[in-house]
């Protein structure tokens, strides 16, 4: 027998006793539904709805998109094809929700001869998903190209408002333009306006709107500089953009307030409206030396009324914190280069995915590490020639958890450690689904088996999610900040591939799962302990 069989068979032999070994956790319940087949039952797409009794997704199967209810036993209750098409055309879906005892659908088309991008919207059944009535005209924007400008649709925390809103296509010099339509859940008309910004389409960049409890619209732009501004900032290491927050009653008031946080680069500044009268809360990363890079984390306090910030609250991750899950040779180049530049160490490329509410008034930032990259390979073929293949790489790295007090202040903050590297596959399998219950916070993701077994300084594998090397794991994050790690899946299950970003929790504190297995999967149910 070689050596290198021998080594083969050794490394075999200790992935399977890892995976024996790995404790399942008690903290946590799974009831899984039936196997099914794509090829019989259609394709998952997302989830669109849940309530206590029932979760709405989408399906496709050939060229069908379906409108699928399932019960909290996870049983089918219908799968009905949904029909795109008016007049003979083809519309392209927008948007679904579901609102009260109905499913409203958003539907877009081009129309090349009038250059026109019409939004429209059909009622069905929530019950049956049986047409309530025909399609009807919402929204409509002049455009040259089926690409230029979009729609967007949002319904308030407390489900009595619905917002469309249009962003025009980009013009050239010309001002920054967009439409906002705001209706009641009975898609009755209750104001409207159309917004010319003081700056310029190149200059300003919007993003989400979000409808308030009230019926206000509030959203989040971004002012950039102008070029030979821009260029004094960027030599100076000074941020060359500024976040507005806009702010739009329905009685007529507009507000666009600044941001003024010095010379730091805030990042990824989301917003969260509860469903009472609570404040409108805001937070995100900063960074010292760029756009992309994470120092710290900021917190802010809006009134809901009059917009206004009577609290803010920011902090600096330590270095001890930045480096705690590098080995000590990473740790060591990082403190080189920094010291080379004479910068200070920071984090890179975080997105902040969420702002969690806790009931004692506090908030948690929850923040992960993204990106992705290209490489090329070409290589000469028989005839001479050259031929060249693109990979796409998927990075889904470690998560921030930041802790709010009640106060707004900001208590401390803590990691979870992951390494997801996954490349042609859209990054569909990476990502961690979240779940909020009483004073813990609960993380689902695909993972290398042999990380349970790390700690703070070890080198942490990669999860490619092939093979049995790969398990999901339940991180639970305690109202202190301690986190732990376990296995969250039964021996017998740990071939199933978790989508993340397909689950959702639910009103009853269950978290709806959707996992693969080949062309196969399955729906599940987690119940937390």
């Amino acid at each position: 027998m070689s050596k290198r069989y021998v080594l083969s068979f050794v490394c075999a032999i200790a992935a399977i006793l890892t995976i024996v070994a790995q404790p399942k956790t008690n903290r946590a319940s799974v009831e899984w539904g039936p196997d099914l087949s794509e090829r019989e039952t259609g394709e998952f797409g997302r989830v669109f709805g849940h309530s206590e009794e029932a979760v709405y997704m989408t399906m496709s199967r050939k060229k069908d998109m379906l409108v699928q209810k399932m019960n909290g036993a996870l049983v089918s209750l219908y799968s009905v094809v949904l029909q795109l098409e008016m007049n003979k055309k083809d519309l392209e879906l927008e948007d679904l929700m579901v609102v009260e005892d109905r499913i409203l659908a958003f539907a877009s088309i081009y129309d090349k001869k009038a250059d026109l991008k019409i939004l429209y919207m059909r009622t069905f059944d929530e019950s049956n998903m049986k047409p309530l009535s025909e399609w009807t005209q919402l929204a409509a924007f002049n455009s040259e190209r089926a690409s230029g400008g979009s729609f967007g649709v949002e319904i308030a925390p407390n489900r009595k408002h619905v917002l469309v809103y249009v962003i025009v296509p980009y013009e050239k010099d010309a001002a920054e333009k967009f439409q906002l339509r705001v209706y009641s859940t009975a898609m009755v008309p209750e104001w409207d306006r159309e917004v010319v910004m003081p700056y310029t389409d190149k200059e300003f960049s919007l993003g989400r709107f979000r409808v308030e409890n009230d019926g206000d619209v509030i959203g989040v732009g971004m002012k950039y500089a102008q070029k030979r501004e821009a260029r004094a900032l960027k030599r100076a290491g000074k941020v060359p953009y500024d976040y507005h927050l806009l702010t739009y009653g329905h009685t007529g008031e507009d507000q666009d307030h600044t941001i003024d946080v010095g010379d730091k680069f805030l990042q990824d500044l989301t917003l969260s409206i509860d469903t009472g009268k609570a404040d409108i809360l805001c937070g995100g990363f900063f960074g010292n030396k760029g756009s992309s890079t994470v120092r710290g984390s900021f917190f802010l306090r809006l009134d809901p009324v009059t917009k206004k910030i009577p609290h803010e609250s920011y902090k600096d991750f330590t270095d001890a914190f930045i480096t705690q899950y590098m080995t000590a040779r990473e740790e060591v180049k990082a403190k080189k280069r920094a010291d080379r530049k004479d910068e200070e160490l920071e984090l890179y490329e975080y997105d902040l995915q969420d702002i969690v509410r806790r009931d004692d008034g506090g908030a948690v930032l929850v923040g992960e590490q993204y990106y992705w990259y290209t490489t090329q390979t070409c290589y000469t073929t028989q005839g001479g020639g050259q031929q060249c293949t693109t990979t796409y790489h998927y990075i889904y790295n470690d998560i921030i958890v930041v802790n709010i007090d009640p106060d707004g202040n900001i208590a401390w903050a803590t990691t979870i450690p992951k390494r997801q590297h996954t490349t042609n596959d859209g990054g569909y399998f990476s990502s961690f689904a979240l779940e909020v219950k009483g004073s813990n916070i609960y993380f689902v993701y695909n993972d290398n088996g042999q990380n349970l077994f790390l700690a703070a300084g070890d080198k942490f594998k990669n999860t490619d999610f092939i093979g049995k090397g790969s398990i999901v794991t339940l991180a639970t994050v305690s109202i202190d900040g301690h986190v732990t790690r376990e296995a969250l899946f039964d021996l017998e299950k740990r071939d199933l591939i978790l989508r993340p970003k397909s689950c959702r929790q639910l009103e009853d504190d269950r978290l709806f799962m959707y996992a693969t297995r080949k062309k196969d999967y399955r729906f599940g149910m987690v119940t937390f302990q």
